[in-house]
C-alpha cells in the first residue's frame, strides 16, 4: 500500500475510533463546574442523559438485532431496506427533490404551529423578530422614546442609529419577510424545505455510483428529527442550514457545467457568511475545497483559478452588505455586534467567555466530544447512537467511496468551527451543528453496507439490518417523546403572548425583574455587556443597583463600589436570595439594606414578566398604537409617560400559579408594586 493510502487509512481509523470515543466515553466530565459556571453545568447534564440512554440503547439494539438475525435466518432486512433505496432511485430527480422538501416543510410546520405553539422558543429568535420588526418599518435601527433603560433587552445594543441586535443581518431580514405576511413563524419550515430540497439534489449528484443509497438519504435527512425539531423555530440556522445545502449544489453544479455555477456558489457562500459569518466561512470552505481541490488536481491551477474568481464576484454583494451592515451600526466593517456588545472575550479561541467562565484547550475538548455524544442521541432519535456506526464504519473501510469524503468534510466543518468558539449551544441538541446534519445523515446511512461488508449473504448483514429496523422503528416514538418535552404548553404560551388593551393607544409596562432592571440601566448608560455580566456576578443586588443609578445620574462625584473582577461565579461572601417564584438576586449579608433596595425588592415579591417575549410584539415604533416597556418605578417611567403622552398607561403583572399575566391600570399598578405616588393618567 503507498505510504499517502496508508497514512489516509490510518487517520481515517483514528476519526473513527473518535467518533465511537465520544459515544462511549463521558468526555463531559472534563467540564469543571467551578470554572465553566452555568453553561458547563447545563451541559454536563444533558450529556449525561445522552450518554446512559445512548449506552443502553446500543445494548438492547445490539442484542435485539443478534437475536432477530439467529431467530429468522431467512430475514434479509437489508435487502429488503436497498430494495426499498432502488425503488426510490427511479423517481425523477426534480419530483424526488420536491417530495423530500414537501416532507421537512410539512414537519417543521408541525413543530412550529403544534409544538411551538408559533412562537419563538428562545431569547435569539425574540431579539432577532424584534430587529426584524424594526426592518419591516423601514428603520435601520430602532429610535428609543424617553428612557432607554425601559427597552433593554438582552443580545442587543445601543449605536449611533438607536437600539440594534447583535446578529448579522439576513436572517433577520428573512424574519422581517415572514412578519410582512404575518406569518414568521413560516421562516424556518421554508428553509428547512429547501435545504431538503437541495439536498436531495446534491446527493444524486454526489453519490452517482449508489442512486438508491443517495435517494435514502435524501429522504432520511427530510425526516431527520434533529433537523425538523430545530427546523420548526426561528433561529438562524434554519437559513444557514437552506444556504449550506444550495452551496453543495451549486458547487457541484459549477464543478461539472460552466463557471456561471461558480458566481451562483460565490452568491451562495456570501449569504451564507451573512446569516452566520464563522459556521458559513468554515463549511463552505469545507464543501467547495472538498469538491474543487480533486478536479483541480486533474484540470490543473487555471480552472481552479478562474473558478475561485467567479466565486469572488458572485460573493462580493453579499461581503459589501455584510460590511456596510457592520460599519453603520458597529462602527467598524469588520467588528460584528456580538464583539460590540460583549467585547473581545466573544471572539474566537481560548480564552475566558463573556461571563469569566473558562474555555481553554480542555474545555474545548469537553465541549466538542459532547457536540458528538448529543448529536448521536438527537440526530436520528435512535435508541443506538447515529455517530457510534458511523465510526465503526470508518475504522472498517479501507477507502472511501466517490463522494463520501465531500460528506465527511461537511459534517466534520461543524465541529471544526465551534472547537475554537466557547459557546456550543445545546437547545434541542447541539444546534450548531445544524448546518451539517444532511452530511451525518447521509454518512449513517453509506455505512449500513460498509458495515455489513462485502456479502450478500450470512449472519454480519443481518445483524446489521436488524440494527437499522430497530433504530428507524424506534425513532417516531422517541422523536415523539422528544416532542413533549420540547412542547410550549398553554401556561407559558399565554405568558408569552402580550395581552390586548381595552382603551387604545396603549403603554403596557411589563414589570420584570431586579436584576434585569439594573441590567439594562447599565447598558443604557453605555456600560459593556461582558463588564454588566461581572457587576450582575459579583456584586450585591442593592450595590449594582447605587452604581447604576449614579451612572444614569450622569457619573458625578464618587462612584459607588463596585467589583469589576472577571472571576466565574458569584463573589466570596454573596448568596441567592429568592425574591419571587424563579427570581433570585446576589445578597451580601453584611451590607445594611437602604430604603431605595428593599423598596426594589419588594416591588418583585408578586412576580415577574419579563420584557424580551413581549417586545417583539408591540416595539416602541412610531404610529403604534400598542407599545410595551419595561417597569423601571414610577419615577422613571415617567420620562418614558412624557415621551409617549396620549398612550394609556397600564402595568403588566405575573398571574402567579402558572395562569396568564394580569393587565392592571398604571395607577393601581404602581401602588401595588412600588407602593409610591404614581403621575397622573393621561386621557
Amino acid at each position: 500500500m503507498p505510504p499517502a493510502r496508508r497514512l489516509a487509512r490510518q487517520l481515517r481509523t483514528l476519526l473513527g475510533a473518535t467518533l465511537l470515543g465520544c459515544t462511549l466515553l463521558p468526555a463531559y466530565k472534563l467540564l469543571n463546574p467551578g470554572v465553566t459556571g452555568l453553561a458547563g453545568n447545563a451541559t454536563r447534564a444533558a450529556a449525561e442523559a445522552a450518554w446512559s440512554g445512548g449506552l443502553w440503547g446500543t445494548l438492547l439494539v445490539v442484542a435485539g438485532a443478534v437475536l432477530l438475525a439467529l431467530g429468522m435466518p431467512a430475514r434479509e432486512p437489508l435487502t429488503f431496506l436497498g430494495g426499498l433505496a432502488r425503488a426510490l432511485a427511479r423517481w425523477p430527480a426534480g419530483g424526488f427533490a420536491a417530495l423530500c422538501g414537501g416532507v421537512a416543510f410539512s414537519l417543521s410546520l408541525v413543530v412550529s404551529r403544534f409544538v411551538l405553539a408559533s412562537l419563538p422558543s428562545s431569547v435569539d429568535g425574540m431579539i432577532q423578530l424584534l430587529h426584524a420588526r424594526v426592518l419591516l418599518a423601514g428603520h435601520l435601527a430602532l429610535h428609543l422614546p424617553g428612557r432607554a433603560a425601559a427597552w433593554i433587552v438582552q443580545n442587543s445594543l445601543l449605536t449611533s442609529h438607536g437600539w440594534a441586535s447583535v446578529y448579522p443581518p439576513l436572517h433577520t431580514a428573512a424574519l422581517a419577510l415572514g412578519l410582512a405576511v404575518r406569518a414568521p413563524w413560516l421562516v424556518g419550515p421554508v428553509m428547512t424545505g429547501t435545504a431538503a430540497t437541495f439536498v436531495a439534489l446534491s446527493l444524486d449528484r454526489l453519490l452517482p455510483h449508489d442512486r438508491g443509497a443517495a435517494r435514502a438519504a435524501a429522504l432520511l435527512a427530510a425526516a431527520c428529527p434533529f433537523l425538523f425539531f430545530l427546523g420548526g423555530t426561528d433561529l438562524s440556522h434554519t437559513t444557514a442550514g437552506a444556504l449550506a445545502a444550495i452551496t453543495l449544489w451549486t458547487a457541484l453544479r459549477a464543478r461539472e457545467d460552466g463557471p456561471a455555477w461558480a458566481m451562483a456558489a460565490g452568491a451562495a457562500v456570501g449569504a451564507f457568511v451573512c446569516t452566520r459569518p464563522w459556521t458559513g466561512i468554515v463549511v463552505s470552505a469545507a464543501l467547495v475545497g472538498a469538491l474543487w481541490l480533486p478536479e483541480a488536481r486533474r484540470r490543473g491551477t487555471g480552472w481552479l483559478g478562474s473558478r475561485a474568481a467567479f466565486v469572488i464576484v458572485g460573493g462580493l454583494p453579499w461581503a459589501a452588505a455584510l460590511l456596510g451592515w457592520n460599519q453603520l451600526l458597529f462602527g467598524h466593517p469588520f467588528t460584528l455586534g456580538y464583539s460590540a456588545a460583549f467585547g473581545p472575550a466573544h471572539g474566537l479561541g481560548f480564552h475566558a467567555d463573556p461571563w469569566s467562565n473558562a474555555y481553554g484547550l480542555r474545555e474545548a475538548v469537553a465541549y466538542s466530544g459532547t457536540d458528538l455524544l448529543l448529536l448521536g442521541s438527537h440526530l436520528l432519535e435512535s435508541p443506538l447512537p447515529a455517530t457510534a456506526l458511523v465510526g465503526l464504519s470508518l475504522m472498517m473501510t479501507p477507502a472511501l467511496d466517490e463522494g463520501v469524503d465531500v460528506l465527511l468534510a461537511w459534517a466534520l466543518a461543524g465541529v471544526a468551527a465551534n472547537l475554537v468558539y466557547w459557546h456550543h449551544g445545546i437547545q434541542m441538541g447541539p444546534r450548531f451543528l445544524f448546518e451539517t446534519g444532511p452530511a451525518w445523515v447521509a454518512l449513517w446511512v453509506m455505512a449500513l453496507p460498509r458495515l455489513a461488508g462485502k456479502s450478500a449473504s450470512g449472519l454480519a448483514p443481518r445483524v446489521v439490518g436488524w440494527v437499522a429496523v430497530l433504530c428507524l422503528v424506534a425513532a417516531p416514538a422517541l422523536a415523539w417523546e422528544r416532542g413533549a418535552a420540547y412542547r410550549t404548553g398553554p401556561d407559558l404560551a399565554d405568558s408569552e403572548t402580550l395581552p390586548r388593551p381595552a382603551l387604545r393607544p396603549a403603554l403596557v409596562f411589563a414589570h420584570g425583574s431586579w436584576s434585569t432592571r439594573n441590567a439594562a440601566r447599565l447598558v443604557a448608560s453605555g456600560m459593556r455587556r461582558d463588564s454588566v455580566e461581572t457587576a450582575l456576578r459579583r456584586n450585591s443586588a442593592c450595590r449594582v443597583d447605587a452604581y447604576a443609578r449614579w451612572r444614569a445620574a450622569g457619573a458625578t462625584g464618587a462612584p459607588p463600589p463596585l467589583d469589576l473582577e472577571a472571576q466565574p461565579g458569584l463573589a466570596p461572601g454573596l448568596r441567592l436570595q429568592q425574591l419571587s417564584p424563579g427570581n433570585r438576586v446576589p445578597v451580601d449579608p453584611r451590607e445594611p439594606l437602604t430604603e431605595g433596595c428593599l423598596r426594589e425588592a419588594m416591588s418583585d415579591r408578586l412576580g415577574t414578566v419579563e420584557l424580551e417575549p413581549l417586545l417583539w410584539q408591540a416595539p416602541p415604533l412610531p404610529g403604534d398604537s400598542l407599545i410595551v416597556a419595561r417597569d423601571l418605578g414610577p419615577t422613571t417611567n415617567a420620562g418614558v409617560l412624557n415621551a409617549l403622552a396620549g398612550y394609556y398607561p397600564y402595568v403588566l403583572l405575573d398571574g402567579g400559579r402558572g395562569r396568564a399575566p394580569r393587565l392592571l391600570e398604571y395607577r393601581e399598578g404602581m401602588e401595588l408594586l412600588w407602593h409610591g405616588p404614581a403621575p397622573p393618567t393621561p386621557r
